[in-house]
């Protein structure tokens, strides 16, 4: 998951004020094994953009998409945001765009990167970038997303959610207290290092083959230690899964697009369930008001 760290004009924090999700209903396929796109309108111009289930309160544009989309900059607005595990920081400039989505304008501010955020896609639908005055780009108040027909068996799965934005929950995993996320941005479920280290004392976890490159996020790589696990969350298999490793980030389009951002203190431990943990999950679905996040499954 994305870390969060803003550097900005002070300004901002007087006139970024987050008005209440609406009071409306939105449903998104993900039928397909990847992660939903939704259409929408930037500066009048229309757009598609990938819904990241990690990553869901503001929009993450490419260098090469803000231009095509006439996005400008803020002045004296600049972020740095570092990708959990790693050292190093993506630089990036914060802008607002006018951004309507499912016909209703949600007032989102963007991060624009020199990486390629998406291939799919003008862009992201992330959080990566919260903070208390950014907020949900997608303005429904629940929001559902289709996995599939629903197998026989089914039942839900409650998380309760922090921040109705940041789709981020808490479980207890192996004996341990994980932060847990959401992605159908890869197949794999992936432990943070902390996780892994936690998980491998105890044999939990263990290394399977050889470091792959595997996606991360915003369009990035890393190098990435498959694992063998019997772990679970909430009878959700965690298999098959990756084991963050300090490999540096891959895929930028710039070359001091990186800068050394060393942490003060270590992540607590994460999982992020990936594909392979939804197989037998008919849909997710995210309650703003109610601060749930529920999976439909099997188990």
């Amino acid at each position: 998951m994305l870390a969060r760290s803003l550097v900005a004009a002070a300004f901002l924090a007087a006139t970024l004020a987050a008005p209440a999700a609406a009071q409306s209903t939105v449903t998104l396929d993900a039928s397909a094994g990847v992660s939903p796109l939704v259409e929408g309108q930037i500066n009048g111009q229309p757009v598609r953009l990938e819904v990241e289930l990690r990553m869901f309160d503001a929009l993450a544009l490419s260098n090469a998409a803000a231009e095509r989309l006439r996005v400008r900059r803020l002045p004296l607005a600049a972020l740095r945001v570092g990708v959990e595990g790693s050292d190093a920081a993506i630089r990036g400039r914060v802008a607002r765009p006018r951004f309507h989505i499912a016909g209703q304008p949600a007032r989102a501010f963007a991060g624009i990167f020199p990486a390629p955020v998406s291939a799919r896609a003008d862009g992201v639908i992330v959080g990566a970038l919260h903070t208390r005055f950014w907020h949900g780009a997608l303005p429904q108040s629940i929001i559902t997303v289709v996995l599939r027909e629903e197998p026989e068996g089914a039942r839900d799965i409650v998380f309760a959610l922090a921040d109705p934005d940041i789709w981020e929950a808490e479980a207890q995993v192996g004996g341990q207290t994980l932060r847990v996320f959401f992605t159908l941005a890869r197949e794999a479920s992936v432990f943070n290092r902390p996780a892994a280290r936690l998980f491998d004392s105890d044999g939990q976890i263990e290394a399977h083959g050889d470091l792959v490159e595997a996606p991360i996020a915003l369009g990035l790589n890393t190098l990435m230690q498959p694992v063998r696990t019997e772990l679970r969350v909430q009878g959700l298999p965690l298999a098959p899964a990756f084991a963050r490793t300090n490999a540096p980030l891959l895929g930028a389009t710039e070359p001091d697009a990186f800068v050394v951002s060393a942490e003060t203190e270590a992540p607590p431990p994460s999982v992020t369930l990936g594909r392979a943990a939804f197989s037998q999950c008919a849909w997710l679905r995210v309650d703003r008001r109610a601060r749930t996040l529920t999976l439909r499954c099997a188990l």
